[in-house]
């Protein structure tokens, strides 16, 4: 046998036995003992791509197709090498050469469908994940993509949860099954199914961060506070540190805002490296009367950035801006989603788009100011930022801290929100807004009628604590706070609002260890938003929560006439109360520190007259105050676009600015 048939022959053992580096060595030398052929270039190339040598992988199936262009398997480990190299444009059109030749192979449409999801067709991509399972239906990964468009894109968590069990029944390991199930099964509301999963991912790969990130939020959401510590002390010992846990579940449990920084940058860095090119920021155009705003969202429905937006888009004055929303979410068929499509000069769905054409097609608008509400909540796009779909973006509303993203410009805030001595914790530059950065519907309806505390569950008589934040922003420290207040007022009661079975159980557990009667505590159902509002008014006080405060829940709570403690954190999360108790002219009820704020619970709780002055106050002057005062702040906010929009027309850089406060008598 000759020396290069040796090698040839040597090199298909060691790829059986998974020795991929010594194959590509025998590979090698085989080439240099003849001339190359298309089968030996072919196989040295899959060696390569084993190895993780994606760009001499590519370059050795290219070298293939010269030689033979209709060899199938080097179009298929063409397109599987660009994939891996996060090339996904290009990785698809050899995939579709690969399917010309062979379309009854499964694995080509497989890839295919990983690659039309990563450039963000999702629905395509789901097409070719059934194409694959009509080929092949025992192949787990294209069970397992195609419940991640189901997760991810049609939002149908009970086939979701089903595609990753069909996945797992043939590939009980398939980590990222495990994974999205339980991601799945969180959005379904099913905490324990989840808590399942994330142990079995965490069987395979102890210490995983992203199992310990999520397995984190599913234990706060259940107020399972004691397996919460021990997750966050697994993820603070990790190698990564608690950088690798999701910035959004990191405030939670996190009041640093440098934590939250190195968080985020560690996010927009995943989201970088999977785009497909660097786009260049659009140069300003050189004439237009009016500025065109994108707000990009896929909040569009009754969700709380709606309720608190849409008069402000209602407001902009036309003569100057031109607004248009952006949407990748569902529609709920609710007045308010009628309401904010109709506020828009253009509303365009976008959900079927990938980031890349979305960004494109802002680009084609000629977006002037994008503004994401997203940031890194549930269901965000990122990536439409990351390829600069306008000269300007700005991170508003929607999420309380910051992307770390190059490709961020500005963040709207106030001065209590980011003190002076905390901006280097943010990347982007702040646009400071006079009063509160909060913005507010004048037109949000509280319901005439008032229920009847026993309509509610709540006693007849006893004070009314109550806090109508979400469960994963109760901590134990919190807890134990408002029982202490529990015990020092007499047939006081605390009002929560009901969020899942697991955090109620939980709840009245910890209670009862605090000696405090479970039925002192009433968990209120969830009912329309108008209602909602209506029933603030059988409260008496609302308790606010640390690290994360009440945000949209906290301007519920105050446009209802209902009073509103807080205690000021380090964090953006944490001094959201803050923000709009000072733009109600209640700063009284700030406070500094946590035994403050328990000194001046106790101090309201024995003082109705206090309490029903401030209630006054707030009934009296309710849409005089800066934080209710719609027309005005929508002024400020434009103002602070107008500066961003100016200073780039001039050529300069983004700065860090501050909107100068209209007088009270000056016209609007």
């Amino acid at each position: 046998m000759s020396i290069e048939r040796d090698n040839v022959e040597r090199a298909r053992e060691l790829f059986r036995q998974r020795k991929f580096a010594q194959a590509a060595a025998a590979l090698e030398s085989a080439l240099r003992q003849r001339e190359p052929t298309a089968a030996l270039l072919f196989n040295l190339g899959t060696s390569y791509e084993q190895e993780g040598r994606l760009g001499e992988a590519a370059e050795c199936f290219r070298r293939a197709l010269a030689l033979e262009p209709r060899l199938a398997d080097a179009h298929l480990g063409l397109g599987r090498a660009l994939l891996k190299a996060d090339r996904s444009t290009e990785a698809l059109e050899s995939l579709e050469r690969a399917r010309a030749l062979r379309p009854y192979v499964a694995e080509i449409h497989l890839l295919a469908g990983r690659a039309l999801l990563r450039k963000g067709h999702a629905m395509a991509a789901g097409t070719r994940f059934e194409q694959a399972l009509q080929l092949d239906p025992h192949l787990a990964e294209a069970h397992y993509f195609r419940g991640v468009v189901c997760l991810t894109v049609t939002g149908n968590m009970a086939e979701s949860v089903a595609s990753f069990d069909r996945a797992l029944a043939i590939d009980p390991n398939h980590f990222r099954s495990h994974e999205f199930r339980a991601r799945a099964l969180v959005a379904a509301g099913d905490l324990a199914g989840a808590l399942a999963s994330l142990q079995r991912m965490l069987e395979l790969r102890p210490g995983d961060v992203e199992a310990l990130s999520q397995l984190l939020n599913c234990q706060v959401m259940q107020c399972d506070w004691s397996q919460a510590e021990r997750t966050l002390h697994a993820l603070r010992n990790s190698p990564e540190g608690t950088d690798a846990t999701h910035p959004f579940f990191l405030m939670a449990v996190c009041d640093d805002p440098e934590a939250h920084r190195r968080a985020a940058g560690r996010q927009a860095a995943l989201t970088q490296r999977v785009l497909e090119r660097s786009e260049p920021a659009p140069r300003a155009r050189s004439s237009r009367e009016k500025i065109r705003l994108a707000y990009v969202s896929c909040d569009f429905f009754q969700h709380a950035t709606s309720i608190l937006l849409v008069e402000l888009l209602e407001l902009h004055d036309r003569s100057q801006f031109e607004v248009v929303g952006v949407s990748f979410g569902p529609g709920d068929r609710s007045p308010l989603r009628a309401r904010v499509m109709k506020s828009f000069d253009q509303f365009i769905d976008v959900t079927s788009l990938s980031d890349l054409e979305v960004a494109r097609r802002l680009r084609e608008r000629e977006i002037d100011v994008a503004i994401d509400l997203k940031g890194y909540t549930a269901s965000s796009r990122p990536g439409i930022f990351g390829y600069r779909p306008a000269p300007i973006a700005v991170n508003y509303l929607g999420y309380p801290g910051t992307l770390a993203a190059p490709y961020v410009d500005y963040l709207i805030a106030d001065e209590f929100l980011i003190p002076e001595a905390d901006r280097a914790f943010y990347a982007e530059k702040i646009a400071y807004l006079p009063d509160s950065y909060q913005v507010n519907d004048r037109r949000r309806a509280i319901a005439d009628t008032t229920p009847s505390r026993a309509d509610v569950g709540l006693p007849e008589n006893g004070f009314v604590f109550c806090c109508f934040n979400n469960s994963w922003k109760i901590t134990e420290v919190m807890f134990d706070i408002w029982m202490r207040l529990l015990a020092d007022i007499e047939s006081s009661v605390l009002w929560l609002l009901k969020g899942n079975a697991w955090a109620e159980e939980n709840l009245k557990r910890e209670a009862a260890k605090r000696a405090i009667s479970a039925e002192r505590l009433v968990f209120g159902e969830r009912v329309r938003h108008e209602d909602h509002l209506a029933r603030h008014r059988l409260a008496d006080l609302f308790l606010d929560t640390l690290p994360v405060n009440a945000h949209t829940t906290a301007s519920d709570a105050l446009w209802s006439g209902l009073p509103v403690i807080t205690c000021a954190g380090r964090a953006m999360p944490g001094r959201v109360a803050g923000s709009l108790l000072r733009a109600v002219g209640l700063t009284d009820l700030i406070t500094s520190s946590l035994e403050e704020y328990e000194r001046l619970a106790s101090r309201l709780a024995r003082d109705p007259g206090l309490l029903q002055a401030i209630r006054a106050k707030l009934s009296r002057e309710r849409e005089r105050l800066p934080l209710f005062d719609t027309p005005r702040y929508c002024r400020h906010l434009e103002a602070a676009y107008r500066h961003m929009w100016l200073r780039h027309r001039q050529g300069d850089p983004p700065e860090t600015f501050r909107v100068e406060r209209i007088s009270w008598n000056q016209p609007i």
